[in-house]
């Protein structure tokens, strides 16, 4: 049977942390053989603002990003023999053309900067609307990058368990990157100040079922159970376990969950973590792992 090929989407505005999403994405397609697209959405203006510029206006913004595209490729296809495409379209929705043209193009992966805001010197941990927006949309898992920088390698990768019905879906993909990079999951569960006595053992039982589980499939693991009394839920407990492990490079969380234990996971909640979270955090929505390709 022909392996399918991998697609990683770069969603790109030349910004810096573009430019490290491709980085990024170069990386894992070194890993896994992977195809990349360059992205760029000329955002149109609705209304009077849309009538500004004629058509000749347009066509040399049009040359100008496709150059600009046309430099990066070429440039990074020399240095990494990386295949890197690109594209240039034009919608009145940042959000809504990346989405559409990731699913009309069959895309693996999406890999975006996530957004910043600064205060003087000092980055204000932020998420844009557009990310936030295809993370908790997208059927593809979407990688966000901030301005830490990306990860050169995986080889330690954190794991949070909740108590949701799909985290089988999200130890699998653990499973299957660790596999591809030689990597170790770190598997963390975190207890905090609500948690009553049926929570805590869930939690255990959880989290021995999940260790025996990735060691049977050969994959190095560590684990860890978080207590604490002082935090309202698990955000902060897992920040504080990524500022103490600066030798991970990469996180794994889900954007949806239905469990009425832990409210973690859930639409705004995944984008405040990904918001504070230095590291590339992998997004994936539930029921999808199933049909997206990972070199596997």
């Amino acid at each position: 049977m022909k392996k399918t090929q991998i697609k990683i989407l770069v969603p790109t505005d030349f910004s810096e942390q573009s430019n490290l999403a491709l980085h990024q994405a170069i990386h894992y397609a070194e890993l896994i053989n992977a195809q990349i697209t360059l992205l760029y959405v000329l955002h149109e203006k609705k209304g009077i603002l849309g009538s500004i510029f004629n058509k000749q206006q347009e066509k040399v913004f049009d040359t100008a990003i496709l150059d600009k595209l046309k430099e990066q490729s070429e440039t990074y296809h020399k240095k990494h023999k990386a295949i890197i495409n690109y594209e240039l379209t034009h919608s009145t929705s940042i959000h809504g053309a990346i989405l559409e043209y990731s699913e009309k193009n069959s895309s693996s992966l999406i890999i975006m900067g996530k957004g910043s805001v600064y205060e003087g010197n000092m980055e204000i941990p932020s998420i844009g609307s557009n990310t936030a927006k295809i993370v908790r949309h997208s059927k593809v898992p979407v990688i966000t990058i901030g301005n830490s920088g990306h990860s050169t390698e995986i080889k330690s990768i954190l794991l949070p368990l909740d108590l949701s019905k799909e985290t089988r879906q999200k130890v699998n993909w653990a499973i299957k990157i660790a596999k591809i990079t030689d990597a170790e999951i770190n598997v963390v569960s975190a207890l905090w100040n609500n948690s009553n006595k049926e929570i805590t053992n869930r939690v255990s039982n959880q989290m021995k079922q999940v260790i025996g589980f990735i060691k049977k499939q050969g994959v190095k693991c560590s684990s860890s159970i978080i207590e604490s009394k002082s935090d309202k839920n698990q955000k902060s407990i897992i920040i504080r376990y990524i500022d103490k492990h600066p030798e991970l490079d990469l996180v794994i969380i889900m954007t949806q969950q239905e469990d009425d234990f832990t409210e973690f996971f859930v639409g705004s909640s995944a984008t405040a973590l990904i918001r504070s979270i230095k590291l590339p955090v992998l997004s994936v929505i539930p029921q999808q792992l199933d049909n997206i390709i990972w070199g596997m």
